[in-house]
């Protein structure tokens, strides 16, 4: 019984995080979002996470829990926008 339970609740994460994509993408197919993980001494930059439309649908929280495996040191600073219908 636990079997089963535990394949359902897999399943109905994997569903819902799948309908948040397809819904993001849907809905704002033009919104983009760029987060950069920054080190607090330096100001340099870590690494960039970024995506446009179904794709930025957890870009803040992968750079969150990038920074957070990197220690006090890195902090997390995001920018969004709207992509052009020509690009």
């Amino acid at each position: 019984m636990k079997t089963r339970t535990t394949i359902l609740v897999l399943s109905s994460s994997l569903y819902l995080v799948s309908c948040a994509n397809i819904a993001r993408g849907l809905v704002t197919p033009n919104q983009c979002k760029e987060c950069l993980v920054l080190s607090k001494a330096t100001g340099e930059t870590i690494s960039t996470f970024s995506g446009c439309g179904s794709s930025n649908v957890r870009i803040y929280e992968d750079a969150a829990v990038f920074a957070y495996e990197h220690g006090c040191d890195a902090t997390v600073s995001c920018r969004t926008w709207k992509q052009d219908e020509s690009e």
